[in-house]
C-alpha cells in the first residue's frame, strides 16, 4: 500500500540501510548499499528524488527514491522505455521501473534502478577545463550531435542541466528521465519545468518535441564561449554555467551580453545574438540547436579540429525580427536567413491589351537590338507624307489676305513610277490664290487711271 504523503530524503537513508526487509525484489534485497565513512548511505538528493549507489548482481547501479508525487509516473517511464527500445542511445542508460518497491514507514513507494554513471556534473567538468580550449570545443561538437539525435528520435529531455548532465573524460551521458518528451505522451503535463537558469522565460507548462531547444543553445554557446573567453566563468554559479535567469528576462540588457557581443569568436557573437531572439519569441515557434548553430557558421558533423573562432556571424540588423518567426521561411524545414531583396527596375510604359482578332506581333521585332516592342493594339492607316510647299520663285514677299484653305482628304498611297527627268513642282492652291488676287488689284487700278485720264 503506498502512502499519501511522500518520505523526506532522510526517511530513505534510514530504511536502504536494510536492504534486505526494504525492497520487495530478490536482486535488490541481495544488494550492497555504498556508505561514506561514517556508515551512511551514499546519497544525492535534488528537488523531486534522491539517488543512492549500491552494487546488485556484480553490477554498479543507481537507486531513484521520489520525495514528491509526479502526474502519470509509472506510465512515463513504461512508455519512454519502449519507445527506446531494448538498447538505449550511448549518452543515456537502461533503466527499470519498480512500483511500491521500497518499504519506508508504513508504505511502499516507487523506484527506478538505473546503470551507475561515473562523471562530474557539467558545471564541475567546464570548471577543470579552463583554458582547454580543444576539451571544450570537442564537448561543444559532442553536445550538438547528441541534441540533434535526440530529435532524430522525437524526444526531448525536458531537463537539461548541470546535474543532469555527467561528463566522463569525454563522454557525456543524460540522467533523470522525470520529464521526459516522447509523441505518446504529448497530451500529459510535464510535471516540472527544468532549472530556470537554462529555461525559457516562458517555459512554464509547455511539454513538446522542441522544448530543449532553448537549453540546448544555452550550453551549447556557454562552452564555446568559455573556450576563447575563460574570464566568463565570473558569471558561474552553483547552479549555472554562465547564464542567469534574470538574463533571459532581460535580453541584451545584464553584463552577461556585452561581454559576450566582444568575445573574439564571431560564432559566439552570432549565437548569443540568435539566443537574445529566442528570449523574446514564442517558446512554442524556437528553432533547434542545428539550425541556430548552422547560422552561426557551425554545420553537424563538423570535426572537433575545425571548432576555431568563426568569421561569418549570422547576426541579424538590430531592430530585425528572428529568422525562425518569419513567415516566408517557416514554410520550409531549416529554411535559413532571408533572401536578399532584388533591386526595384524602372517601370516601362504599360503595354495596351490586344483586342480579339488582331494579329501578334513576330518575337523576332521584339528583340531586335535598339528596336521598342510593337504595342499590341489595332494599328490605325498610315498618313501619306505631305508635300513640300516651296516659296515663290519671283516678286517680293508679300503677306497673305485670306485664309489657308482646309487641308484636303488624304489619299491613299500611289504606286511608285519608273524615274524620269526632274518635274519642277506645282505652286501650292495658297501661292495660285494670292497671284489671281494681284492681278485683279492691278486691273482695278488700270480701269481707274484710264476714267480718270478721260474725265
Amino acid at each position: 500500500m503506498q502512502s499519501s504523503s511522500w518520505p523526506r530524503p532522510r526517511d530513505y537513508q534510514d530504511a536502504i540501510q536494510a536492504p534486505a526487509i526494504c525492497f520487495t525484489n530478490s536482486h535488490l534485497r541481495n544488494a550492497q548499499i555504498h556508505a561514506n565513512g561514517m556508515g551512511l548511505p551514499l546519497a544525492a538528493a535534488g528537488k523531486s528524488a534522491i539517488v543512492f549507489k549500491a552494487t546488485a548482481d556484480a553490477k554498479d547501479i543507481a537507486l531513484r527514491c521520489f520525495t514528491r508525487a509526479a502526474s502519470d509516473q509509472r506510465l512515463r517511464y513504461q512508455e519512454l522505455h519502449a519507445h527506446l527500445g531494448p538498447k538505449p542511445p550511448p549518452y543515456m542508460v537502461d533503466f527499470n521501473y519498480w512500483d511500491q518497491e521500497i518499504l519506508v514507514g508504513a508504505g511502499r513507494f516507487p523506484l527506478v534502478e538505473m546503470g551507475w554513471v561515473e562523471g562530474d556534473p557539467l558545471d564541475v567538468w567546464v570548471k577543470n577545463h579552463l583554458g582547454r580550449g580543444s576539451d571544450l570545443a570537442d564537448q561543444a561538437s559532442a553536445w550538438l550531435s547528441v541534441i540533434d539525435d535526440m530529435r532524430a528520435r522525437e524526444m526531448a529531455h525536458g531537463d537539461l542541466a548541470n546535474d543532469n548532465c555527467l561528463v566522463n573524460g569525454s563522454k557525456l551521458t543524460l540522467i533523470d528521465y522525470d520529464g521526459c518528451f516522447i509523441p505518446r505522451l504529448a497530451d500529459k503535463h510535464p510535471g516540472e519545468d527544468g532549472n530556470p537558469h537554462f529555461q525559457h522565460p516562458s517555459r512554464a507548462g509547455h511539454y513538446a518535441g522542441n522544448m530543449d531547444a532553448f537549453p540546448a543553445v544555452v550550453v551549447f554557446l556557454s562552452l564555446l564561449a568559455l573556450q576563447s573567453d575563460k574570464s566568463l566563468w565570473q558569471f558561474h554559479t552553483d547552479k549555472n554555467l554562465i547564464f542567469l535567469a534574470a538574463d533571459y528576462k532581460a535580453p541584451r540588457r545584464t553584463p552577461i551580453w556585452s561581454v559576450l557581443a566582444r568575445n573574439p569568436d564571431a560564432r559566439v557573437v552570432a549565437l548569443a545574438d540568435s539566443l537574445a531572439n529566442m528570449c523574446a519569441s514564442p517558446v512554442g515557434r524556437l528553432p533547434s540547436l542545428k539550425e541556430v548553430a548552422a547560422l552561426a557558421g557551425i554545420t553537424l558533423g563538423q570535426s572537433p579540429g575545425k571548432m576555431r573562432p568563426g568569421t561569418s556571424p549570422g547576426v541579424a540588423p538590430p531592430g530585425t525580427e528572428p529568422w525562425w518567426q518569419q513567415d516566408a521561411l517557416r514554410r520550409g524545414p531549416a529554411a535559413g536567413p532571408p533572401v536578399p531583396v532584388q533591386p526595384v527596375v524602372p517601370m516601362q510604359p504599360v503595354v495596351p491589351v490586344q483586342p480579339a482578332g488582331a494579329p501578334t506581333p513576330s518575337w523576332l521585332s521584339d528583340h531586335m537590338p535598339g528596336k521598342p516592342p510593337l504595342p499590341l493594339q489595332q494599328r490605325q492607316p498610315v498618313q501619306p507624307p505631305a508635300r513640300v510647299q516651296l516659296p515663290p520663285s519671283a516678286g517680293p514677299p508679300v503677306r497673305p489676305t485670306a485664309p489657308r484653305p482646309p487641308a484636303r482628304r488624304p489619299e491613299a498611297p500611289r504606286p511608285p513610277t519608273p524615274p524620269g527627268p526632274p518635274v519642277r513642282p506645282e505652286r501650292s492652291s495658297g501661292a495660285a490664290t494670292t497671284i489671281g488676287i494681284l492681278i485683279a488689284i492691278v486691273l482695278i487700278l488700270v480701269i481707274i487711271v484710264l476714267v480718270a485720264a478721260s474725265l
